[in-house]
């Protein structure tokens, strides 16, 4: 399984909504992610336990 699909299985699972609106919101977010992969680090927050992996994906996406 992909983690998308992982993704929008929880997704689906805890905002108790049916798989294919997890799936379009998720689809939604990732692309935003995308196009904006210097809002990554805002969205994680300064203390989020990922350390720079904010940073490492804004590279990953080549911003």
């Amino acid at each position: 399984m992909a983690i998308q699909d992982q993704i929008a299985k929880m997704v689906a699972e805890r905002a108790g909504i049916d798989p294919d609106t997890a799936t379009k919101a998720v689809d939604a977010m990732l692309g935003f992610l995308k196009e904006n992969p210097d809002k990554v680090a805002e969205l994680l927050g300064d203390d989020s336990p990922l350390g720079d992996a904010a940073s490492k994906i804004t590279k990953l996406f080549g911003r």
